[in-house]
């Protein structure tokens, strides 16, 4: 992949940085034209096959598509706008190559995120709610690589400059038809998308694999928590069990997050309900949570959790669950736990009042283990992979670093 890459050091000075010799700053408006967009909401929108016209919801660019180009090919959760929809007659439809960037962010991370269109293969599809939808105007960008115009980090440092508001960050159409942008010579472009495309091959294929793993786990679990399929030299009956006699709960007391990341000072993960896993670190040491493997139960989703690493929690929703009865395996139990149908009443959470009467039908200690081994040894395989495809997403996030600022060139 590196083997058509040098370094070089042959700069101009720009507003957006030093850029190379040879590359150009033009504003957006001299490059793509403003294709019209839509606003509607998101209770117009379904995943209904019937439905024929695909909807790019702003939100989505945020927090649904993962990557930087919006493949049809591959991505299942695009919104489609609801039949009974009247359009207005200024509708205009996406085209492979089209550039979506979203006009609107609660944080200024997400302020100026983009994606493109590509392999719409005639299916119907509008620019939506907060969006700005451009189109190139006269072939001065090159398929595949303009989506990563507005990753230059560059790039992205000065359209936070343009941005405004105060819980919610937006730009408007007026500032960014002027903006400037960072562009290579065509041939360099091209270059530039034909190496980052190798590298969402190879991050494709992993999650690929990753999801046939995952899928298999769950075969597995179907089959051997439920007793449909057992090892050889288990044959004793399995009875029915109550949670509230296999397990005890805690309460833990609430902790304040003093890191958002993991450093030498702050090493101690704290744990959150309805959000992220890990919310933040802190450097406290005291009243840390070490008696460990235990689950941890969210009771306002009802997700659990293995956890075998020491921490604090800050959320209230959290239950942490262990056993009370030695003739169990906690591993075995949390992984039927997976099974488990919560049935929510009227309120919000699930309660451990509930919960504690779940039941199922549990095999004997030995068994157990021998279950837990497997599906472990399955978990450990899938995270294998998983922190396989994570370095190949930090390489690829290094090499755009360096390929989209221009501090290592492509030959061509």
């Amino acid at each position: 992949m590196m083997q058509n890459i040098t370094a070089t050091k042959e700069h101009q000075g720009s507003r957006l940085g030093e850029i190379p010799d040879g590359w150009t700053t033009p504003k957006i408006n001299e490059v793509f034209q403003f294709i019209n967009t839509t606003s509607f909401s998101r209770n117009q929108l379904n995943y209904d096959a019937d439905n024929e016209l695909f909807y790019i919801h702003y939100g989505d660019i945020h927090a649904t598509y993962k990557k930087p180009l919006l493949d049809f090919e591959i991505e299942t959760n695009i919104p489609r706008l609801i039949n009974e929809v009247e359009l207005p007659n200024s509708v205009q439809y996406l085209k492979d190559g089209d550039v979506i960037i979203a006009d609107a962010s609660e944080d200024y991370e997400g302020v100026g995120e983009a994606i493109e269109i590509k392999n719409l293969n005639g299916k119907a599809a509008i620019s939506g709610l907060h969006t700005f939808a451009l189109r190139d105007l006269d072939n001065k960008t090159v398929a595949g690589f303009r989506t990563y115009i507005f990753k230059n980090p560059n790039v992205k440092k000065a359209l936070k400059t343009i941005a405004t508001g105060s819980k919610v960050y937006g730009i408007s159409k007026g500032n960014i038809q002027k903006f400037k942008i960072v562009l290579p010579p065509l041939p360099e472009q091209q270059k530039i998308a034909q190496i980052l495309a190798t590298w969402d091959v190879a991050i494709n294929k992993q999650e690929a694999l990753i999801a046939q793993k995952q899928e298999q786990k769950k075969g597995l679990m179907q089959q051997l928590l439920t007793g449909k399929k057992r090892f050889a030299g288990f044959e004793d009956e399995w009875e029915e069990v109550r949670l509230k006699n296999i397990l005890e709960y805690q309460q833990p007391t609430k902790y304040i997050v003093e890191d958002d990341s993991y450093s030498d000072s702050n090493k101690t993960p704290v744990l959150t309900a309805n959000k992220s896993f890990v919310l933040g670190y802190t450097n406290e040491t005291e009243g840390i949570y070490k008696a460990l493997p235990i689950i941890l139960f969210d009771d306002f989703t009802t997700d659990n959790k293995w956890v075998d690493f020491p921490f604090k929690v800050k959320s209230s929703a959290i239950k942490i669950l262990k056993l009370k009865n030695k003739e169990f395996n906690l591993r075995f139990i949390f992984e039927r736990m997976q099974l488990l149908h919560f049935n929510k009443t009227d309120h919000k959470r699930y309660y451990i009042s509930e919960y504690q009467y779940l039941k199922f039908d549990c095999p004997k200690l030995k068994e157990q283990q021998k279950i837990a081994e497997v599906l472990t040894a399955a978990d450990n395989e899938i995270t294998a992979l998983q922190q396989q495809l994570q370095k190949l997403k930090n390489q690829k996030q290094g090499l755009m670093q360096q390929l989209l600022t221009g501090k290592i060139r492509v030959k061509i």
